[in-house]
Parts: structure tokens; sequence; C-alpha cells
């Protein structure tokens, strides 16, 4: 003879059961929020939105440096083709910026501590004289500047956020974007690991 359940207690799981299905599901959730926390910084926040550009930034991974003639603080010409057959660190920024403002004095370092790696920053639509003031304020040497006077650069590299940085192979190929600002750790991280690829190939 069976016995039957009383009514209220007929059709609902065993708290047991829920258990052991709630407590994986919530490991599960826990595991993917570190993972989240633990990405590296090309997926660090962009800030000092610009106005929407060509193409999406991430599209031009593993695909050639789309070229650019600009000119530097003297008004001489500065190109991609300049830094043929070597790694380049090539950042966009603007003087407001506050976080590129910030990475400024690391860039300086990182250009004195090795010459393996060329760096060349960006102005974005501003002026020599706008750049060199920047600079003054910050009681520094420039780094090797480019003057994106018209927007030009910014929008064949669709840059939509400052600042943002592309590493360039000696094949001048787009290895890896970096948004937002970069640490003088994760610069020098960038610099082995293309250097090391290029030593690969």
């Amino acid at each position: 003879m069976t016995q039957n359940l009383p009514p209220n207690d007929q059709g609902k799981p065993s708290p047991l059961l829920v258990l052991f299905l709630v407590l994986p599901l919530l490991g599960i959730l826990a595991a993917l929020l570190m993972l989240a926390s633990e990405r590296p910084g090309p997926q660090s926040i962009v800030v000092g939105q610009l106005p929407a550009a060509d193409l999406n930034t991430a599209s031009l991974i593993n695909f050639q440096a789309p070229p650019f003639d600009l000119v530097n603080l003297d008004g001489q010409p500065v190109s991609l083709a300049d830094y043929a057959g070597r790694p380049l660190i090539l950042n966009f920024w603007q003087t407001t910026c506050e976080p590129c403002k910030r990475e400024m004095p690391t860039f300086a370092e990182f250009l004195e501590d090795q010459s393996d790696v060329a760096l060349l920053a960006v102005s974005i639509e501003e002026t020599s004289e706008q750049v060199r003031a920047f600079f003054a304020e910050l009681d520094m040497l420039p780094v090797p500047v480019a003057l994106d006077v018209d927007g030009s650069a910014r929008r064949a590299y669709g840059i939509a956020g400052l600042p943002t940085t592309y590493v360039i192979d000696d094949e001048g190929v787009v290895r890896y974007m970096h948004l937002g600002e970069m640490n003088a750790l994760q610069l020098r991280q960038y610099a082995e690991i293309i250097l090391a690829d290029s030593a690969a190939n």
C-alpha cells in the first residue's frame, strides 16, 4: 500500500534538489565575473569620447596599419613609412585628455630605457602651439609627436575614445590595441611581446 503526500506537498521539489541545482549556477556566475575582471589592458574603459569614426578600432588587428602623412611640431613630414622595419607604438591623444596627460611621462621614460621599439604620439585636431604648451606645463620635453590637424588619421584608425594605442610590428601590421590609459608595466609588456613576435618572424 502506498502513502499519498499531503496536498500541500505534492509537486514541490525537494529543498535539497534545489540547493544542488542553484549552487553550481552560482559558482559558474562567480567564475565568469572573475574572468571578466582579470582581462588585460586592451579591454580598458575608453575615456574622452570623440565623434564617431569610420570603422571599429578592433577591425584593424592583424591587418596592415593605415598609412598616414602628418607633420611634427616643427612642421616636418611624418609618415608611417618612416617606421618601416621597426616596431611602433602609435598613440592617439589630445592635450585636454587627463589620462593622456598621465601617460606622457610614462612614454618619455619608456623611450629613455630602450630604443628597439619606436613611439609616436598623434595629437588629434590640435596645433603645435597647444601641444608645446601642454609639455611645458608638464615640465618635460615632448615625446615624438605628429599633428593630425584635420583628423584624417583619427578616422583612418577608427578612433572613438582617448587615449587609444596601437602596437604595430616591424612589417607594418597592427598586432595589438589598447583602449584607455597605459601604465609602465603594460607598455613594457607590449614592447617585449612585439619584439618577440618580430624575432620569431
